[in-house]
């Protein structure tokens, strides 16, 4: 096939869409055949887009009048991308006058290709041991009964091209003495349930014999893409115990692993190998996720019991207060104190902000718990919105007011005390008053708010994040998603998170936070 590049792209665009961000790490390779009506120096441009993030070049060649091959090594200006994005490749001449550049492509003979380095394409995001019962286990007992000496092992797998670029995933468990144990593989498509988003899950089942060496057991996996090379290897931070009665000496208490760090590498169309390590980050992902930060407007977070919606709010508020930002959260479903303290469980210490005025605490929970609030700013009854209105104005310094974010946890106690109506226009005007200031207001919802309310306040929020919290196969897992962001591109798909004492929210990311 041939294209005519003169005055004209040509366009080369991945069918299927990122379903993560991927990095390239190094410089983009264009092979292509060209020709020409005569022998001439050509410019040619390039340009290489995923997402937002596109970067384009250009270069001089020579192209005769005889179908030849030129390479083209080119740097692209950005480094990352973006989830929910397709990889696109133009390219496009600008040659001497009356001078006509054609692309061959497509054939054998002339192959027109696209090498681009990339890491964090597929990697193992998070690995589950669990007995025969699906429960999580970290030791098991050698002396197990035949069908219950069973280890079952499920593997988490992000790839961003989706399953079909997973050609194996290759299980090693790796025993006391450091020798292999046990190997099994798993096609790509053998994931179970086998979805169309990732993450995907491939499960492993190890029957120990009972003469096994007891000690601890280490996981190791490696992907293989669909192009027959190692595109992650996992390993070094799952590991679980085999010994008599179940039960480990003191000196033989395992590893316990809650997620992993992959070691990532590999390309599309045949690059070459990369490594990097993946980190733990609270909220880097999540501004990836949102396309960016909520510098204005309103937000509503909504999920069912235990899904993590709290401690988005505080880990979103505790990252605009690092920014400088000053911030009022109105507490209407526990005390200040007790937020504090599970604050600062979460490692996120808010005291010093306090002390120098950036927070206050607005308690409208106090006067139902029937006790004094301890606050400067405080509401003797939850029901009366004009009153917190007015006690959520006067809780920001006019000095301090100027793009100041609101979070109120959560909507579920005031919709219990007043008409539905009513706490419609107490969002629509706490959040009118935040933007009028260059701030932010961010509302907590829960299961049991009216189905209607929440619906109306989704249709005025910008952005609408939801949670959930749910089983899978008897374990507890948590994940959310951007159901809405006005006027910005956004990720929509789900994402697992994992919530760690001292740490919060844990997102997994390519790079560390800085």
């Amino acid at each position: 096939m041939t294209k005519d590049l003169t005055n004209s792209s040509s366009i080369f665009t991945m069918q299927s869409q990122l379903f993560d961000s991927i990095t390239v790490t190094g410089p983009v390779v264009f092979s292509l055949w060209l020709s020409s009506n005569k022998t001439a120096k050509v410019t040619l441009g390039l340009t290489l887009a995923g997402g937002f993030n596109i970067t384009t070049g250009q270069i001089q060649e020579d192209v005769t009048t005889t179908p030849a091959n030129v390479s083209i090594t080119y740097t692209p200006s950005v480094n990352t991308l973006l989830f929910g994005s397709q990889v696109k490749f133009s390219v496009w001449a600008n040659p001497p006058k009356d001078t006509k550049v054609t692309l061959h492509w497509g054939s054998k003979a002339k192959p027109s290709s696209v090498l681009i380095p990339l890491s964090g394409y597929a990697f193992v995001n998070n690995v589950a041991i669990l007995d025969k019962l699906l429960r999580p286990a970290p030791n098991f007992d050698l002396q197990a009964s035949q069908g219950n000496n069973v280890v079952l092992i499920q593997a988490s797998v992000v790839a961003a091209f989706g399953s079909a670029d997973v050609e194996r995933v290759n299980l090693t468990i790796v025993g006391p003495n450091l020798v292999s144990v046990y190997n099994q593989s798993r096609n790509g498509n053998e994931a179970f349930p086998l979805t169309q988003f990732p993450p995907f899950s491939y499960n492993f089942q190890w029957a120990y014999p009972s003469n096994a060496s007891e000690g601890v057991y280490q996981i190791s996996i490696d992907l293989i893409d669909s192009q027959g090379r190692l595109a992650s290897t996992f390993g070094g931070s799952s590991s679980f115990g085999l010994f008599k009665g179940g039960t480990p000496p003191f000196n033989f208490i395992p590893f316990v692993a809650i997620g992993g760090a992959a070691v990532v590498g590999g390309a599309l169309y045949l690059g070459t190998k990369r490594r990097s390590k993946r980190y733990l980050t609270p909220f880097e992902h999540f501004n990836s996720l949102t396309g960016g930060e909520l510098s204005g407007g309103t937000m509503t977070v909504e999920g069912n019991t235990g899904s993590g919606k709290t401690l988005l709010s505080e880990q979103l508020m505790y990252e605009d207060l690092r920014r400088g930002r000053p911030c009022i959260f109105v507490a209407t479903g526990d005390f200040p104190t007790n937020i504090r303290s599970n604050m600062k469980s979460m490692g996120l210490d808010v005291t010093g902000y306090e002390q120098s005025g950036l927070l206050s605490f607005v308690d409208a929970y106090s006067s139902e718990a029937g006790q004094e609030s301890r606050e400067k700013f405080f509401t003797s009854s939850m029901g009366d919105l004009t009153a917190l209105g007015i006690k959520i104005t006067s809780s920001l310094p006019l000095d301090k007011a100027k793009g100041a974010s609101l979070y109120l946890d959560s909507l579920v106690p005031l919709a219990s005390k007043v008409k539905a109506e009513s706490i419609i226009s107490f969002v629509q005007s706490v959040g009118a008053r935040m933007r009028g200031i260059g701030g932010k207001a961010v509302f907590i919802l829960g299961p049991s708010m009216d189905v209607g309310v929440q619906r109306q306040l989704e249709d005025t929020a910008d952005c609408v994040v939801q949670m959930e919290a749910f089983e899978e196969r008897g374990v507890r897992r948590r994940r959310l998603r951007i159901a809405k962001f006005r006027a910005r591109r956004h990720q929509e798909g789900w994402n697992v998170f994992a919530i760690e004492d001292g740490k919060g929210i844990i997102f997994y990311s390519k790079k560390p936070k800085t």
